[in-house]
């Protein structure tokens, strides 16, 4: 069976929209561009606007599910799987259920590799300007790995990569491939170091249109990113200070308020995707709005917050919607979902650095920067001494980033291996207690079971 509908049919020859006025179909039915202006458009396709689901939330400490609720109906009317994962059980997708994270990221992975392949034979364009939409293509498909490794495999350890299985590895666009491997996890980030290293020096100093676009702040962002989730400390410093330098734009959220409460679209006036200045990379979530009344608040989050200060909880959490009053804090923002870098992750990254490796001070500069935007009348963090600067810089991610992606999950993940900081996360359905302990294989999604099928040779997750 070929390369499976593995990548769901993503690896179907490219889509004849708009583009067939610049595509030609060859005698086998593969499209393909050939003018630089080609491949160009091709980074502006629809679908490599998105990013990944938003349903590993449902794992995480975050959420809560009442057992029936008149909001989001609750836990009785969530899809089989997303119940599976708020209830940790180790079957998550069936034989005929879609697992979206794994099918589009290989999707949007096939795109990137068709520019990356061939880009640099493309006509009527300078080596300067192929080179960076190579890069920007090369960017995309690392921002996927970066996702699907951390998702489907062990969490980095540098002592076991080598040998942990992590997600297969496609690097071209042939798509006439039979049963697939995984790559081990240490391959899957050497590969996305080098796409990134490779992609950071020949990429635009400011998005090209918009930033929808990658620029050279995503691209050492990017670096930031893959180094913290490998501990690797140091270099995600550096390049989050990279990022940084070229981009460190933070919007105050103290002009914005909640426009009309009975409204879930237009409820707050926040700005959103390139109307925000701190969103660097955009990938919108595969709808349109998020998580947004998907799920509350669990009482740890909702208990982070300076619920009369601090404009994060006073806009995007609400306990009154279209003329329900609410038992518990509901996750509502309805602006477009950015999920894939903003410049407050960065100032997040180099406080995390700083407290683990540097000074305490620092990160609380860029930790109290932050909270500057975003508290009224904030009183500055101090740390006593660096642990306590780690602990105050960790509780302010989960304070800036929720409800986002993977970002929990994986944050869950890392922080595992970490005694002070492991913990059993616990969710109640209908009076019964689930636990995720700790390092539990159930925080590794499955490998979805038609994939298995299609590749029999593919080590599977066993949760």
């Amino acid at each position: 069976m070929k390369l499976y509908k593995f990548l769901l049919c993503a690896c179907l020859a490219l889509p004849v929209m708009s583009c067939d006025d610049y595509l030609d179909i060859q005698p086998k039915g593969i499209v393909i561009p050939e003018k630089s202006e080609d491949y160009e458009r091709l980074l502006n396709y629809a679908q490599l606007l998105k990013a990944s689901e938003s349903y590993p939330n449902f794992m995480t400490d975050d959420v809560f599910m009442p057992y029936e609720d008149d909001m989001t109906g609750g836990f009785v009317s969530l899809e089989l799987p997303k119940q599976h994962l708020y209830a940790f059980n180790s079957e998550i997708f069936g034989e005929g259920e879609s697992d979206g994270l794994w099918e589009y990221s290989y999707n949007r992975i096939y795109y990137y590799n068709v520019v990356i392949d061939d880009i640099m034979g493309a006509t009527q364009d300078t080596e300067e300007h192929k080179k960076q939409l190579r890069a920007e293509a090369l960017v995309g498909r690392a921002f996927e790995y970066l996702t699907l490794v951390n998702a489907y495999a062990n969490h980095y350890d540098p002592s076991t990569a080598a040998t942990d299985p992590g997600v297969p590895l496609m690097l071209d666009k042939n798509i006439n491939k039979t049963n697939l491997q995984r790559a081990t996890v240490q391959e899957v980030y050497d590969q996305i170091k080098a796409d990134l290293d490779e992609a950071a020096p020949n990429l635009p100093e400011k998005p090209v249109l918009n930033a929808y676009r990658a620029s050279k702040p995503v691209g050492y962002g990017m670096l930031a990113r893959m180094y913290l989730y490998m501990g690797d400390y140091k270099k995600a410093l550096e390049n989050a200070v990279i990022s940084l330098q070229n981009n460190s734009t933070l919007m105050s959220l103290f002009p914005y308020k909640v426009v009309d409460r009975d409204k879930y679209i237009g409820r707050i006036d926040v700005p959103d995707g390139d109307e925000n200045p701190e969103n660097i990379y955009i990938r919108l979530a595969p709808w349109t709005f998020g998580f947004s009344a998907t799920a509350y608040a669990s009482e740890e989050l909702a208990s982070l917050y300076d619920q009369e200060k601090d404009q994060r909880y006073l806009l995007y959490f609400t306990k009154y919607l279209g003329g329900i009053d609410l038992d518990y804090p509901l996750w509502a923002p309805y602006i477009y979902a950015n999920m894939a870098m903003s410049t407050p992750e960065m100032y997040l990254i180099a406080a995390e650095c700083e407290a683990r490796i540097g000074s305490k001070d620092k990160a609380m500069e860029y930790i109290n920067t932050l909270r500057d935007n975003r508290i009224i009348d904030n009183v500055p963090l101090v740390a006593s001494d660096n642990k306590d600067a780690l602990v105050k810089v960790l509780e302010e991610r989960r304070r800036e980033m929720p409800m986002l992606g993977c970002t929990r999950l994986i944050d869950l993940k890392r922080l595992n291996r970490e005694p002070e900081f492991a913990k059993t996360i616990v969710h109640e359905v209908n009076g019964v207690e689930y636990r995720l302990e700790p390092n539990s294989p159930k925080y590794i999604l499955p490998i979805p079971p038609s994939v298995l099928r299609f590749n029999p040779d593919m080590i599977p997750n066993i949760r």
